[in-house]
């Protein structure tokens, strides 16, 4: 049974599940470039190191013996090319620690690709970040030693799309939603990780896929925020949905969330 945990970005996701971890027993390695962050891992029984992307680990002597990585790239000046070098450093110093690797990915990589997305559907990237993913998934499984987790669209403690679709004028109302809760996240992280299930690919959504427009709407109502205004125009284009019932099965987890109506709307 593996012991030692790293995470690499202790950010929204990466610190509640390090918290989670050290609560099951574990001992965790975090990484951080802020001081205020670094201080409060500490306080959190979390060995805190101070790492920033495109430099070496920071635990050659004693590494992880499992390493996640949850380093999503920047949304502003993104640099595909310095993103994928400087991982592809990170999972070859990481592979050569035999460090097992768990690699947080996103369903963006499916693109534009519509209907019903599986496991054994291949990505399509449109987007610089989502073919970076690609790449660095790749990767992980060719090393050997690791695992990718392809995450749809996170809701949890102080983020929801909805407060950014309020009072907007939207399209593509009849499309489904493909979200997952911050919780359910975390538990399959560590399903993962306790099982031992490396060279594999997992898919990680809420298995109800109400459209665009319904959900959108209840959640700015119940939230307390105008509501999104659709288009009225019906193009009967559902879009593509998400479906991780294989990876569920296979690791035998239950949803805490499994559907986005049962997500609790946690704004600032």
């Amino acid at each position: 049974m593996f012991k030692t945990i790293g995470i690499c970005g202790c950010g929204w996701l990466g610190f509640p599940l390090a918290q989670q971890l050290i609560n099951s027993g574990y001992t965790v390695l975090g990484t951080s470039r802020s001081d205020s962050k670094l201080k409060l891992l500490s306080e959190q029984r979390i060995s805190a190191h101070r790492f920033t992307l495109g430099e070496p680990l920071p635990w050659s002597a004693n590494p992880p013996q499992v390493l996640v990585l949850n380093l999503p790239p920047g949304r502003r000046q993104f640099d595909e090319l310095t993103f994928v070098s400087d991982m592809t450093a990170l999972i070859q110093q990481a592979t050569e620690q035999q460090s097992k690797i768990l690699f947080v990915s996103s369903t963006s990589v499916y693109g534009e690709v519509a209907g019903e997305i599986t496991e054994t559907q291949l990505p399509l990237p449109q987007t610089a970040s989502a073919q970076a993913h690609v790449i660095l998934e790749q990767q992980v499984l060719e090393s050997g030693q690791g695992s990718v987790l392809r995450l749809a669209g996170l809701i949890g403690p102080e983020r929801h799309p909805v407060k950014q679709l309020s009072g907007r004028a939207l399209d593509k109302g009849e499309q489904k939603v493909n979200l997952v809760h911050l919780q359910d996240v975390i538990t399959v992280i560590a399903a993962i990780i306790q099982q031992e299930q490396w060279q594999q690919l997992f898919h990680l959504s809420a298995t109800g896929h109400p459209s665009r427009a319904d959900f959108y709407n209840w959640a700015a109502v119940k939230a307390g925020l105008p509501p999104p205004q659709f288009s009225q125009e019906i193009t009967l284009d559902e879009g593509r949905w998400i479906n991780a019932e294989a990876s569920l099965k296979k690791l035998g987890v239950r949803l805490q969330y499994p559907s986005p109506f049962d997500m609790p709307i946690e704004l600032n």
